[in-house]
């Protein structure tokens, strides 16, 4: 192959692949005004709703529609979301942090690695969700929805989970120092924090509230299943 050929071969390479970064980067800027205008920004069978690393901070997104959407990396920092649908959506890497998620469904949710500091999940829905080693610093999980959810090495120091429900949960090697997950009653109706079947196995649990938690089958962090 003559060094002319290779040239023309080259640039047509170098242009076929700026020509795809190009279309992805019109996609994104597409769905992010379609959010914007919208509030929906939805995953279908052929098209993927694309709104990774988008800047979103601070923006007012309660109820907003983003199923299957892929947020990885996206700053939602401060941002509004309460009972938005973000179940199945790719969260990884994200900014949550002070982000208000009242209710929203996160079911199936990939928040792996994402940064949750001071969030607020009240009543949130994390089923099945993957949060492993999530920053949920100072986060409020009052009666969040954890059944099933991966929390493996994940931070909840200081995290408020009282009535959480974290059944079948895995949460081997997290750090639950300083979390506060007692049970408690609220309008004569008794909130319990349910632990059962749940993985502790290495998790750090120094001072810790645990009064009244309900924790049949659950492996303690030194292994033993507590009965």
């Amino acid at each position: 192959m003559n060094l002319k050929k290779l040239a023309i071969i080259l640039l047509l390479v170098i242009g076929f692949l700026g020509g795809g970064m190009t279309s992805v980067r019109a996609s994104n800027s597409q769905d992010i005004n379609r959010l914007l205008k919208t509030n929906s920004c939805q995953t279908f069978l052929w098209k993927t709703c694309d709104l990774s690393n988008a800047d979103l901070r601070g923006l007012a997104l309660s109820k907003a529609q983003l199923s299957g959407a892929n947020l990885r990396g996206a700053d939602l920092t401060n941002a509004v979301l309460k009972y938005a649908d973000l179940s199945d959506a790719d969260l990884r890497g994200a900014k949550l942090s002070k982000a208000n998620l009242f209710k929203a469904n996160l079911r199936r949710a990939n928040l792996e690695g994402a940064d949750l500091r001071e969030a607020g999940l009240w009543a949130a829905d994390l089923t099945l969700a993957n949060l492993a080693e999530v920053n949920l610093e100072n986060a409020n999980l009052l009666e969040a929805k954890l059944w099933g959810t991966d929390l493996k090495k994940a931070n909840l120091s200081q995290a408020s989970l009282h009535g959480t429900n974290l059944q079948y949960a895995n949460l081997a090697n997290s750090n639950l120092s300083k979390a506060d997950l007692h049970s408690y009653y609220f309008r004569e109706d008794k909130k319990v924090t349910n632990l059962s079947n749940a993985n502790l196995e290495g998790a750090n649990l120094k001072d810790t509230n645990l009064r009244g938690v309900l924790l049949r089958g659950t492996i303690m962090p030194d292994g033993h299943v507590n009965e």
